[in-house]
């Protein structure tokens, strides 16, 4: 997280889902739908008191959540069981700030802190193929999102800067063929005529 994101923001767990198509053994193309937040130190004060809780003097009781959902050109290599990727590519996030589980409301423009942005991402991982399942493999993944969530108009009291969010990721992959199985013709049997 960036600026008002990032100052006392403590880790959080992330989930991600990867829809892929594999164009050939070196190029693959990802759809990342996913969700995360960030939960705030006790000690870190507010860019700006929330006027529905003025006794609130730290971020103790806030959140800020992120739902990406990103499309990716991959480049992959390696050899089996092992198969490692790098990829970047544009994104659209949906970004909301609350308090104590009710959206934060800025106090200059009464908006909603909350909003669908523009940003981009970058990937790196590596997958281990199962040798009992070959069309199964366990994967561990970094990513790295950045987020245009600056809107000055909206929200000039605080919560306005680009955002930054980095994963770490396992799981579990799953690929299938969506090439039609050939039929195979039927051999006579012996003795029969055709």
């Amino acid at each position: 997280m960036a600026d008002e994101y990032s100052q006392g923001s403590l880790a959080r767990f992330n989930f991600v889902g990867q829809i892929r198509f594999v164009a050939s053994q070196s190029w693959r193309f990802q759809i990342s739908p996913g969700f995360t937040w960030s939960a705030y130190s006790k000690n870190e004060p507010p860019p700006f008191v929330d006027f529905k809780n003025p006794g609130d003097l730290t971020k103790e009781n806030y959140l800020t959540q992120l739902i990406p959902i990103s499309v990716q050109i991959q480049r992959t290599w390696g050899k089996l069981p092992w198969h490692h990727h790098v990829g970047v590519g544009p994104g659209v996030y949906r970004v909301w700030v609350e308090n104590h589980r009710k959206v934060l409301v800025d106090p200059i423009t009464f908006r909603e802190h909350q909003g669908a942005y523009w940003g981009f991402s970058a990937e790196v991982g590596t997958e281990h193929f199962m040798k009992t399942l070959p069309n199964t493999s366990i994967e561990v993944t970094a990513v790295n999102h950045w987020v245009q969530a600056t809107r000055d108009d909206q929200f000039p009291s605080g919560w306005n800067s680009s955002l930054g969010a980095f994963a770490l990721s396992a799981g579990v992959n799953y690929y299938f063929s969506l090439e039609q199985k050939k039929k195979t013709t039927e051999l006579p049997l012996p003795g029969t005529k055709h």
